[in-house]
């Protein structure tokens, strides 16, 4: 009798264990699918886990980082902000259990920021900065979010802790392109691809590496460079559809603008909520306008409009609008 007893409560025990490594494994496949943006995946796996248990905070978290993830691809605006709305809320509720913990105060920072609330935004960035200081996202989205904000100096500022982390001079050198300082951004780049530890690095953050070919290419561009080379390594190397679509534009471009304004429209139609396509279909308009309402601006407003950090569109638009009165 006392050895069944002691059989059922070992046997609850252990079933126990493997119910919670069962959700632990399933908690970490949903992280896993997130980094991936494999959402669908990650969707199925948080639902599952909160059927079984709605209190559950690592599935509640993660269901938070999927709406934000979710607004990335949604060309709605009233729908991307009701899904950034419930982002917060989910994230407002888990305060008690995660304040504490970087990558919370860095998701809240993330909606903060997309939900136009800079001043909280920023002290969250502040916050994932101070729970963990070698994590490089946290620098990089308070410095955008100040770049976005026109403070230029301080944006830059906040990058002196990390300035020798490759995903930083990547960031230097994008504001470098910024500030028309077309030479000295691209001398960075090539300093960044040249290093070999670097190189290292990035091919093991495919997401970095196709930045930056793209950024190479897109520099060059602005800075009316000779792009053979680096359209043909964006075709081999990077892994963005977006980014090769936008390459593919620029080719044509080279031959055909009317062939490339209509490819950039359809590419428009794709990507709604990407800049690269407006800008393109902006300056090839401009070049052959006749029509004294200069109505390719509204291409360079989209531009804008969708790359709120890029200085470059901002300016190029605030021109617009004064040449315009």
């Amino acid at each position: 009798m006392l050895f069944r007893k002691f059989f059922i409560f070992f046997l609850i025990i252990l079933l126990s264990f493997i119910a919670v490594i069962y959700s632990q494994k399933k908690t970490d496949d949903i992280y896993y699918y997130l980094t991936k943006s494999n959402l669908y995946e990650a969707e199925k796996l948080i639902y599952e886990i909160l059927k079984d248990d709605p209190l559950n905070k690592d599935a509640l978290f993660a269901k938070s980082i999927l709406l934000y993830k979710y607004t990335e691809l949604e060309n709605n605006k009233d729908i991307r902000k009701e899904k950034l709305e419930k982002s917060l809320q989910i994230l407002n509720n888990l305060q008690k259990n995660l304040t504490g913990f970087y990558y919370y105060h860095f998701i809240k920072a993330k909606v903060l920021e997309n939900l136009n609330n800079f001043d909280e935004a920023i002290k969250e960035y502040d916050n994932s900065i101070y729970y963990n200081r070698k994590f490089i996202d946290s620098y990089i989205g308070k410095s955008l979010l100040l770049w976005r904000m026109n403070k230029i100096s301080d944006s830059i500022q906040v990058l002196n802790p990390v300035r020798d982390n490759y995903k930083v001079k990547i960031l230097q050198a994008w504001y470098l392109y910024q500030q028309n300082n077309y030479e000295d951004s691209l001398k960075t780049f090539m300093q960044i691809l040249d290093n070999p530890l670097n190189f290292n690095k990035l091919r093991e953050n495919r997401e970095v590496l196709n930045e930056l070919y793209f950024q190479i290419m897109w520099i060059g561009y602005r800075a009316n460079k000779n792009l053979t080379y680096w359209i043909e390594q964006n075709k081999k190397y990077n892994t963005n559809d977006y980014y090769n679509s936008i390459c593919q534009i620029i080719e044509i471009e080279q031959k055909n603008e009317e062939e490339a304004v209509r490819k950039g429209l359809y590419n428009i139609s794709l990507y709604p909520n990407k800049p690269y396509s407006y800008f393109i279909v902006y300056k090839i308009l401009k070049k052959h306008s006749k029509n004294q309402n200069k109505n390719y601006i509204y291409f360079l407003n989209k531009a804008v409009e969708n790359d709120p950090y890029n200085l470059d569109f901002k300016n190029l638009l605030k021109m617009e609008m004064e040449n315009k009165k």
